[in-house]
């Protein structure tokens, strides 16, 4: 199973997010001639300059052509040969560098063959096979063992077969196999009308494009109860003489709905707020499950268009998301519109303490929270905690802080 990733940016078909290069190839199971005929027919109508159609393809069964193929393992880099022995097949692409009708450099061969490849890479995954193309090998005496033309272009080679477990794979790439899967932020990619000048994907698109490819319980911050350190502190504000059964409370950022829908069996008159459309779609199914009234609305807390006013706001992993100073500012001001004077903010972030790479961006400690929330908010209590979660091995270390409301 292809790894989570971790920074998508827009939702993108399944089948770009499915595809990845595993180096744990079930030996046992073989690409049949069908499977493989499609493959090639679709890297055959990939587009190419002029209709070229420029690559070349050497395909190695490893039962078929023994010879062959051994001769082929051998020209790959060692470290390939330790896990691409397992493929049933190994697949040469090469681009022919003329152009055919007159002969002249065709200077484009090289990325039409790599358009081929890749649609050659999505019809596998379509057909629920894996695939890795490969740079690391000896050009020279590959086209040697082969017998290919001296003027071709030697550009990959790729295994093709069927996933096997993580584990099956050599032990020194299994933390490779079991990594979450990471790009580069597009903002590093791509610029707007001119050099220079970053282009941004919205906010919303990423997180939509998360909850679109993963399954919500299981995400990371997944958890279907209500969480302790907020049952803990709505208990004590209880136990102090405040009662909130009818009251009005905003879930900001609720994500799949499960705080929300635990914040209204308690008597709370909730609305839950989120960016994403489809975790949206995912908290209303629970919330009709559950049978529980909410009121749902798509919004950023930072561009908010919410109205009302509210005696509670519950964020459990929102807040840290933001670790730039205008979308903090811009967040408190949100919360400050809404909460009433006097009203609760439970507010649950990632502690500064927690190292992981992995995870929001703004890490926080109580310095932090009274910096920031000095204009408004009185720091009623603040802890060091965790986040529970349903998915997650480890449970990374949060803060947890009940504000008020001054003014």
């Amino acid at each position: 199973m292809a790894q989570q990733r971790m920074n998508v940016q827009a939702p993108i078909d399944r089948l770009f997010a499915k595809r990845w290069s595993t180096r744990a190839f079930d030996p046992e199971k073989q690409v049949t001639e069908e499977q493989l005929a499609a493959c090639l027919e679709a890297a055959r109508w990939a587009p190419s300059c002029f209709g070229e159609e420029p690559w070349r393809f050497v395909v190695v069964d490893r039962v078929e052509h023994e010879t062959e193929w051994q001769l082929l393992l051998s020209c790959l880099a060692p470290k390939n040969q330790l896990w691409a022995k397992h493929a049933p097949l190994l697949i040469v692409a090469a681009a022919e560098p003329l152009f055919s009708h007159n002969s002249e450099s065709n200077r484009w061969a090289e990325y039409d063959t790599g358009q081929a490849m890749i649609c050659m890479s999505l019809q596998a995954e379509e057909l629920g096979l894996v695939s890795h193309q490969m740079g690391g090998f000896h050009a020279e005496a590959l086209k040697s063992a082969l017998g290919m033309p001296e003027q071709l272009h030697v550009m990959s080679v790729t295994a093709l077969g069927h996933q096997a477990d993580a584990e099956s794979a050599p032990e020194e790439f299994q933390a490779m196999e079991q990594a979450p899967r990471t790009r580069r932020p597009l903002e590093e990619s791509v610029h707007a009308a001119c050099w220079g000048s970053t282009w941004s994907a919205p906010a919303a698109s990423g997180w939509d494009a998360r909850y679109q490819e993963t399954p919500v319980e299981k995400l990371p911050w997944f958890h279907a109860g209500l969480d302790a350190d907020i049952a803990t502190a709505l208990d004590g504000i209880e136990s102090a003489g405040t009662a909130f059964k009818g009251k009005q409370a905003l879930d900001l950022g609720c994500g799949p709905g499960t705080q929300a829908v635990a914040l209204a069996k308690l008597g709370l008159s909730v609305v839950a707020t989120e960016i994403s459309h489809h975790a949206l779609e995912s908290a209303i199914d629970l919330a009709v499950s559950e049978e529980v009234n909410i009121t749902f609305q798509v919004d950023d807390v930072l561009k908010s268009k919410i109205n009302g006013s509210f005696d509670v706001v519950v964020d459990r992993g929102l807040f840290h998301c933001f670790s730039d100073e205008a979308d903090q500012m811009a967040y408190l001001s949100t919360v400050r519109r809404l909460l009433n004077p006097g009203g609760t903010l439970l507010l649950k972030c990632f502690h500064k303490d927690e190292g992981c790479e992995m995870g929001p961006p703004g890490r926080y400690d109580e310095t932090d929270i009274r910096r920031l929330f000095a204009d408004g908010f009185e720091l009623v209590e603040s802890d060091k905690s965790h986040f529970d979660s349903d998915v997650m091995e480890r449970s990374p270390k949060a803060l947890f802080c009940h504000l008020k409301k001054t003014i």
